[in-house]
C-alpha cells in the first residue's frame, strides 16, 4: 500500500508543482524592506487519497463526505493557485469503479462553481491498494517566535530602541487571520482589463456625455428623513 501511495504521490506532486506559478503572485520587496518579526509562508501540497470499495460501484457516501469538504477548501485556499488535480490508478482492478467515482467528483466540483480541473494519471502496476488522488497547491502561514515580556525589562531601555517583541503579537494575529498567506508574498496579478467598457467610457467622455452606468427607476434609492 506504501509503494502504491508513493507512486500517486510523485505523480500528482509533479502535476502540482508544474502548475504552480498559475494565478500567482508578483513578488514585491526586498529581505532589507521587511520587517521584523517577518511571517514564513510556505508552500503546501494538499493531499486526499480514496480507496477503492470492492462491494459497490462508484464512491462510497462517506467518502464523498471527504470529496465535498475537500473541494471546498480548495475553492477557499487553492482556487487561485492552480487547478485541482484528479489522478486515478492506471492498471488498478478497480478502474471501472474509479472512472465513475472521478465523474462523481467532476459532477460535486461543478456543483462547487469549480471548472478548473486537471486529470494526471499514474500507473499503479496493477495494485488494489492504489487511490484515487485529489490534490491541490496551497499557502501556509507560519508565525513568528514572539519572546515572552517575562524575559524583556521594560523599564530598562538606555537607547531607546524599541523592545525585542515589539509589533511581535501584531504579526503573529496577521498570520492567524489572513485568508491567503499568499498575499503577504506580494501584490495579486491584475484581472484584465474590460477593453469594451473602456472604450465605450472614453467614448462618451470626448462627446461631453454623461459616463455614469444607467439606472432604472427600480434601482434608485434615497436617504431616509424618519430620523434627522
Amino acid at each position: 500500500m506504501q509503494f502504491a501511495k508513493c507512486l500517486a504521490s510523485l505523480s500528482v506532486l509533479s502535476f502540482v508543482a508544474a502548475c504552480s506559478s498559475h494565478g500567482g503572485v508578483i513578488k514585491s520587496g526586498s529581505a532589507a524592506d521587511r520587517t521584523s518579526h517577518e511571517i514564513e509562508v510556505v508552500e503546501d501540497t494538499m493531499v486526499l487519497e480514496v480507496q477503492a470499495d470492492g462491494n459497490m460501484a462508484g464512491i462510497p457516501s462517506y467518502d464523498m463526505r471527504r470529496i465535498e469538504y475537500f473541494i471546498a477548501d480548495y475553492k477557499a485556499r487553492g482556487r487561485r493557485h492552480g487547478p485541482l488535480v484528479l489522478s486515478l490508478p492506471l492498471g488498478s482492478p478497480f478502474a471501472g469503479q474509479f472512472e465513475s467515482g472521478a465523474q462523481q467528483a467532476m459532477d460535486l466540483a461543478y456543483e462547487y462553481g469549480v471548472s478548473d480541473v486537471s486529470r494526471s494519471d499514474y500507473d499503479s502496476n496493477g495494485s488494489p491498494e492504489a487511490p484515487m488522488v485529489l490534490a491541490f497547491t496551497a499557502y501556509r502561514a507560519i508565525p513568528p517566535n514572539c519572546p515572552s515580556l517575562a524575559t524583556i525589562s521594560l523599564s530598562r531601555s538606555p537607547t531607546n530602541d524599541p523592545q525585542p517583541a515589539f509589533g511581535c503579537a501584531t504579526q503573529a494575529n496577521l498570520a492567524a487571520m489572513i485568508a491567503d498567506p499568499a498575499d503577504l508574498l506580494g501584490t495579486r496579478r491584475a484581472d484584465p482589463a474590460d477593453t469594451l467598457r473602456r472604450a465605450e467610457v472614453l467614448t462618451k467622455y470626448r462627446a461631453g456625455e454623461s459616463t455614469a452606468t444607467e439606472r432604472t427607476e427600480s434601482e434608485q434609492g434615497a436617504v431616509s428623513t424618519a430620523v434627522e
